[in-house]
């Protein structure tokens, strides 16, 4: 049996944008090719839509893009669900929902409508039994559940594998061993959760491609169609599909044509001025335009980390008047890191300066020296007398010094007393 497995389409994503076409497109693309390659069998992991509920226009996009399977040749398969025979049009789609399009229970799914209409058959924590003359291929559907359930709902479902099939069990979660640093959203899965002796597992929501072997059998990753995360892996892997072939076993990962491409580049800074900084953005943009070798302006994102110049906060950077000159060629995300490195920079110096046995003073005058230095006060300040007033809860007077020595700097700047505050 040939299974095109379709994921995580997002339609409605980018509407009344540049990119409101694009994931209707890109999905119509796959679509069309796996009935070209003459599936049996369309399943779609999750996240059909980018909303639970979507606009009108996108609803009709859904109908649309099912269409192009229902209107095809009729599949030879035979559908079972909980014992019960399905009914479909053309070339079948067994669909989960994913965490976009999950709702609490008091409320009906959007993919619902669709099961209703026969577009797709709608499956949820259920097992879709298909046949194909002596062969059954067994899909065990779990839907997504938030994150922080999804390992209670598996252990309360707890499907298990059937006798004499080919198994596929289907869901729709983050997976732990996937996450690139500790995820904020409470992910249960593991890997080694997932339930044993299935001959595929398949997993929307993550959006790049990947096969994974796993217990007995193979995890696929079929990614999303379309980018709309930005990370640095879906720059690294084209968006497309997969086509399973049940009895082999084989996996072809088969590309969409004429897909957006994505540029993820990262700028090192050191205690940068703004001017290297736009600088160093260009000149990436420009190398990007270069190597874009679609008719589609591409995405490009650029990550800032680093260091600014003594005196810059990250809000003193302007790249209005860059974005604006690109605008025709290219969809530019930047990204500022200089909060996040600032922090490590100051734990680090904190851990140098207790790994020295500085005493608590020592490492409180050395803090506001060189806060003293990041502004534009510089060394004028007789620091140590400073200190000295605030360790003895003199704030007043500590006030008064500073203000009194800041006119002497600098008459003009007189009321900017954020300045002041920020290194008191």
């Amino acid at each position: 049996m040939k299974i095109a497995i379709i994921s995580d389409t997002h339609l409605g994503y980018g509407r009344k944008t540049i990119r409101e076409n694009e994931a209707f497109t890109n999905a119509c693309n796959a679509m069309k090719k796996a009935v070209e390659e003459e599936a049996d069998l369309i399943l779609m992991p999750g996240d059909l839509f980018d909303q639970a509920v979507p606009s009108p226009e996108t609803l009709l996009q859904g109908f649309q893009l099912f269409g192009v399977a229902n209107k095809a040749k009729k599949s030879a398969v035979e559908i079972e669900v909980n014992g019960k025979k399905r009914e479909f049009n053309g070339l079948p789609i067994i669909a989960i929902h994913g965490t976009h399009e999950f709702r609490g229970k008091d409320y009906a799914n959007i993919l619902s409508l669709f099961n209703e209409s026969n577009s797709l058959i709608h499956v949820h924590a259920q097992t879709a039994n298909v046949y194909k003359g002596q062969e059954c291929v067994a899909i065990h559907c779990l839907g997504g559940v938030p994150e922080k359930k999804a390992l209670d709902v598996l252990m309360q479902w707890n499907p298990k594998p059937m006798q004499k099939a080919k198994n596929i069990f289907v869901f729709h979660q983050s997976i732990k061993e996937f996450l690139p640093t500790q995820d904020p959203m409470n992910v249960t899965l593991s890997l080694s959760d997932l339930p044993k002796g299935f001959d595929f597992y398949v997993d929307g929501h993550l959006h790049w491609n990947n096969v994974v072997s796993i217990h007995s059998g193979k995890l696929l990753l079929p990614g999303s169609t379309i980018i709309t995360q930005l990370k640095k892996l879906e720059a690294v892997h084209p968006k497309g599909w997969i086509m399973l072939e049940t009895l082999s076993g084989k996996e072809q990962f088969i590309e969409i044509p004429n897909q957006r491409k994505f540029f993820y580049e990262k700028i090192e800074c050191n205690h940068s001025s703004i001017v290297e900084i736009e600088q160093k953005v260009l000149k990436k943009l420009e190398e990007c335009l270069k190597q874009n070798s679609c008719e589609l302006i591409p995405l490009i994102k650029i990550k800032l980390n680093g260091s600014l110049m003594n005196g810059l906060n990250s809000s003193d950077l302007d790249f209005n008047a860059l974005l604006s000159e690109f605008n025709e060629k290219a969809i530019i995300s930047i990204d500022r890191d200089f909060g996040l490195s600032s922090l490590k920079q100051k734990i680090q110096e904190l851990r140098s300066m207790q790994k020295d046995k500085a005493s608590i003073a020592s490492m409180g005058l050395t803090i506001l020296e060189k806060k003293l230095n990041e502004t534009s006060f510089g060394s004028a300040f007789d620091f140590k007398r400073i200190f000295e007033l605030l360790s003895h809860d003199e704030v007043d007077k500590a006030m008064d010094l500073l203000l009194e020595e800041a006119k002497k700097l600098n008459p003009e700047k007189e009321k900017k007393k954020e300045t002041l505050t920020d290194f008191i």
